[in-house]
This record gives C-alpha cells, sequence and structure tokens, in this order.
C-alpha cells in the first residue's frame, strides 16, 4: 500500500507513464493497468488520450480531461454490457436465468 500511496503522491503532481509506472513498481503492463484501475476506484484519474500516462486530476484545469475520461469511461461500459446480449439470448432459449 506504501507503494500505491507514492504513486498517488506522483499522479497528483504530474503525468506518469504506463513505463515509468511499471519501472517504479517492478511489475508487468497488465499489472500496472490494474494498479491504476485500482487507484480509479478512489481517485478521478486521467488517462490521456494521446497515450502519455496518467494523472490525478487535482484543479479546474482539469475539467475537461475529466469530462472526457468519464464520458470515455461511460462509452466503454455501455460497450461491454452490449456483449451480454447474445448470452443472455442464449440463456433465456434454454430456459435459465442469469
Amino acid at each position: 500500500m506504501e507503494q500505491y500511496d507514492e504513486i498517488i503522491r506522483i499522479l497528483e503532481q504530474r503525468t506518469m507513464s504506463r513505463m515509468e509506472l511499471r519501472y517504479k513498481l517492478g511489475c508487468s503492463d497488465r499489472a500496472a493497468r490494474r494498479v491504476i484501475s485500482e487507484i480509479a476506484k478512489t481517485r478521478p484519474v486521467i488517462a490521456l488520450s494521446d497515450g502519455k500516462g496518467y494523472r490525478i486530476a487535482t484543479t479546474f484545469g482539469d475539467l475537461t480531461e475529466a469530462i472526457h475520461a468519464a464520458n470515455e469511461n461511460k462509452k466503454r461500459a455501455r460497450e461491454i454490457l452490449k456483449r451480454n446480449d447474445p448470452l443472455d439470448k442464449f440463456i433465456t432459449s434454454i430456459g435459465a436465468e442469469a
């Protein structure tokens, strides 16, 4: 948890690339994304669309990017839920419930 606190402190100050995050934590790319995912559950993490990294929104100046990030998350969530339609149809067709 101490490592996460350090990452949070850095992300509150500046952008951190995924490569830098991997190096700092000594982990794989997938593990670095999991760390960001966990932090994003309690902090307003902005993933920069140009792929340059992540940071935590802390000022009014971050508002536009925070709105964009929230809209992207909502869009992804809708797309993931669409994948359930065929599964639900199949489950219903055999008389079961999900």
